[in-house]
């Protein structure tokens, strides 16, 4: 059988009864053996004992309960100053204030547990701490290498994107068509001058095959690939295009590309319109001036043999002509009926003859004397003269030309006329030019005289004489809605002896002379445009400074 351990409050009441006990007893003792004592001193024995046991009781007291409460408010005390919870307070009794000092301890476990707990997270704290600032840091030091790289990046950037667009000013400021193609033929670079000539936009032609953004380069598909195959520059002249409705004539080069790994070909097209009609020109003027050579030296021999044809054919219709006294004289010398001789003479048609011989001999006078202008210098000085008034001298001389007007009434025959610049002085020979302002636009009324013979499509014709002044060059047009020409025509307009006119109509010596005095003459330029049954233009440019101002220039 176990007994109980007591408990602090069953000891002290132990401890209080026995000391009452004791007390009791030793007081009854007193009672009955001194009782020949006097009561005052037994009070004082009794005081004595009462005070003996309750300093024992005390002493008791303090042992098991003071001592043991001051020893854990100590270390409740040394727990608090030190914040050591590794201290503990010793168990002395296995009592209640035992059980509290094994709770107090157990109190400073958990909290010694709870302070390493907390230690252990504070530390983690702080290596998550120290670790974050670090990957913070890090993060900083990306940031800032990121920053500084897309600060370069941009940069870099900016330069290709300016570098680009200072490229594509380059490309879209030339006046070539420029067009990259890769190895498939499918466009990757479109500048202006290629919009302007293809009529396609750089968003319908960047990233399309090439025949679909210009069908014009499908048909040389095979030059393209020939010059991507044998790697070499190609090219192709004097091809004719037409653009916005007017015909051009372009150069074609293929370049492929070099020391790249990408296959593909830079293609140009070069206007060439200019270049092709000044060749013309020159060919035009080195025709004209072999022809003016030849004339120099046929010129004289024809003039002598033509001048006796024409001389001899007027004398003879001279001696034929009965009204002459000389001639009826002779007559009535010999018997001779001079009416019945005319009678003959114009039944066999002699007159006519003799008209005949003397009209195409002065016809081939007149072709003689035009051939001349190719060679003879002329005694004429170029002089400064209003050519407003000039252009209205040569068209009142031609309205007034029977020539001009046959055909015609004065209701579907209208010159407009449209002049900017009427008081502009200009260096000329004012017959010369007049001569040339006449022959076209005899030549207008011809071409419109045609149309209405053969088309009779429009209801009046119309001269149209424009001038103005352009990069200080007097320029002049002369107009017309007649027949117009073919292109084979128009390049052998201005050839000497060349005429689309019927056999003894036209010399084919107008538009040469008329080339001739403007480009040898005046130092100027003439050009002609036209399409057949739309009309024809004639482009007269003509500078209007002298060469040498110093002194008259002698037309050569």
């Amino acid at each position: 059988m176990r007994y109980a351990t007591p408990t602090l409050l069953g000891r002290i009441l132990w401890w209080l009864l026995g000391t009452t006990v004791i007390t009791i007893v030793s007081i009854g003792f007193l009672f009955f053996s001194g009782e020949h004592l006097h009561p005052l001193v037994v009070m004082c024995l009794i005081v004595v004992i009462a005070l003996l046991c309750s300093a024992i009781l005390l002493q008791i007291f303090r042992r098991h309960f003071l001592n043991p409460l001051n020893q854990l408010m100590l270390v409740s005390h040394q727990v608090t100053t030190t914040h050591d919870t590794k201290l503990r307070a010793h168990r002395q009794h296995q009592d209640e204030l035992g059980k509290v000092v094994d709770t107090f301890n157990a109190m400073l476990d958990q909290m010694e547990r709870r302070e390493a707990d907390l230690k252990a997270e504070r530390d983690k704290a702080t290596q998550a701490h120290r670790e974050s600032e670090a990957m913070a840091e890090e993060a900083r030091e990306t940031m800032r290498r990121l920053t500084f790289e897309v600060q370069v990046r941009q940069k870099v950037e900016n330069k290709l994107t300016e570098f680009q667009n200072y490229l594509n000013s380059i490309i879209n400021s030339m006046p070539s068509a420029l067009i990259a193609v890769d190895e498939h033929l499918s466009v990757t670079q479109w500048n202006t001058e290629a919009t302007r000539i293809s009529g396609s936009g750089n968003d319908q032609a960047v990233g399309f095959p090439l025949h679909d953004a210009f069908p014009f380069l499908g048909q040389h598909r095979d030059l393209i690939i020939k010059a991507l195959s044998e790697q070499s520059v190609k090219t192709r002249h004097n091809l004719e295009l037409d653009v916005e409705g007017s015909p051009m004539r372009v150069e074609l080069v293929v370049y492929p590309l070099q020391h790249t790994e990408t296959r593909g070909a830079v293609i140009r097209l070069d206007d060439v319109t200019e270049q092709y009609r000044l060749e013309e020109v020159m060919v035009q003027t080195e025709k004209m001036m072999s022809v003016g050579g030849l004339a120099a030296g046929m010129a004289h021999e024809i003039n002598n043999p033509l001048g006796a044809i024409v001389q001899n054919a007027q004398n003879v219709q001279r001696r034929l002509d009965p009204h002459l006294n000389r001639n009826q004289k002779d007559a009535n010398d010999i018997g001779l009926d001079l009416d019945l001789m005319q009678q003959y003479l114009i039944s066999r048609e002699v007159p006519n003859f003799l008209t005949n011989i003397t009209e195409s001999g002065l016809r081939a006078s007149r072709i003689v004397s035009n051939m001349l202008q190719f060679s003879r210098n002329s005694d004429l000085w170029l002089q400064s003269y209003p050519i407003g008034q000039l252009i209205e001298q040569a068209i009142n001389i031609a309205l007034n030309d029977y020539n001009l007007k046959a055909g015609f009434t004065e209701h579907n025959l209208f010159v407009d006329q449209d002049f900017r610049a009427p008081s502009t002085p200009v260096p000329c020979v004012m017959t010369e030019l007049e001569q040339v302002l006449l022959n076209l636009m005899k030549n207008a009324a011809q071409a419109i005289r045609e149309r209405f013979e053969s088309l009779n499509d429009i209801d009046e014709g119309i001269i149209q004489i424009r001038q103005y002044v352009d990069d200080n060059q007097c320029v002049i047009e002369v107009g017309d809605n007649g027949s117009g020409m073919d292109e084979a025509t128009r390049k052998r307009i201005f050839e000497p002896f060349f005429t689309t006119k019927d056999v003894g109509v036209g010399t084919g010596l107008g538009l040469s002379v008329s080339f001739f005095i403007i480009t040898n003459h005046h130092h100027g330029q003439m050009s002609v445009s036209s399409e057949l049954g739309e009309g024809t233009c004639f482009k007269i440019r003509l500078p209007l400074t002298v060469a040498d101002e110093e002194a008259p220039s002698e037309v050569a």
